[in-house]
């Protein structure tokens, strides 16, 4: 039997990583929430995570900070990034972090969930 792909979703608002998770596993996909990126750092789960979703802003380790984290641990997990809060060069910063994409919320779910079949399916 084939293992659930698992996705980790970030945010310090509890409303966007419920409402991803419900649309998430309602594409068959496992999810798992955190409120923020040391508690998803610190998951049993980490390991198993087929793609993460964060936002940028958190207020602790921003999602920035979590990609370079992650990087060192799975330098080949994709890392989908979103925002409320665009910013000059926050694009290229997210680019050059190794980001799979950068969202603004509100986002489009279309977009969103090609770019995280595309991550599951590697």
């Amino acid at each position: 039997m084939q293992e659930i792909p698992l996705i980790g979703i970030v945010d310090d608002d509890p409303d966007i990583p419920a409402a991803l998770a419900s649309l998430i596993r309602s594409l068959g996909y496992g999810a798992v929430c955190f409120s923020s990126a040391e508690a998803l750092l610190s998951s049993k789960d980490v390991d198993r995570f087929r793609c993460v979703i964060s936002d940028v802003h958190m207020p602790t380790l921003s999602g920035l900070d979590l990609i370079a984290l992650l990087k060192k641990r799975r330098p080949d997990l994709p890392v989908i990034l979103m925002t409320g809060r665009f910013e000059q060069g926050l694009a290229d910063r997210a680019a050059l972090a190794g980001a799979a994409i950068l969202v603004t919320k509100p986002f489009g779910l279309k977009d969103l969930m090609e770019t995280i079949s595309r991550s599951v399916r590697g």
